[in-house]
């Protein structure tokens, strides 16, 4: 068994993720192998992979993060923070609410790419999330 599918079995025995979360985070840890092997369903179209993207620069410091994730990642990150009752971001030393609903609607939307939210706080900091 791999870190990560023992760092998840001890989060869900810790009451951090339940089975139902844990059990879609390591279906993303899958082998890409193991996923193509199935025959696609006659008619259906072609699923493009989408990414929810966490983009951050720092105008202070000049420092950039760009951080990708597969859309089931997105999902169960927001389950936690929802259940978690931190549904918020800090922007200017002020707690911004989170519209998680809004934001599990969008990922939901097979067809949403697009900007989810994009703040931008006195300092110049920038954080953009998004659907890509």
């Amino acid at each position: 068994m791999s870190q990560e599918y023992e760092k998840i079995e001890r989060m869900v025995q810790q009451g951090k993720l339940t089975r139902a979360e844990a059990d879609e985070l390591l279906a993303t840890l899958e082998p890409k192998e193991s996923q193509q092997s199935s025959p696609p369903i006659q008619g259906a179209q072609p699923r493009t992979r989408r990414t929810f993207r966490i983009h951050v620069d720092e105008a202070r410091t000049g420092e950039h993060v760009d951080l990708g994730f597969p859309m089931a990642l997105a999902g169960i990150g927001l389950n936690i923070l929802a259940r978690k009752g931190r549904a918020t971001v800090g922007v200017d030393g002020k707690q911004v609410p989170i519209d998680v609903d809004e934001i599990r609607r969008l990922i939901a939307d097979p067809a949403f790419v697009g900007e989810l939210m994009h703040i931008h706080a006195g300092d110049g900091d920038d954080v953009i999330l998004s659907i890509e």
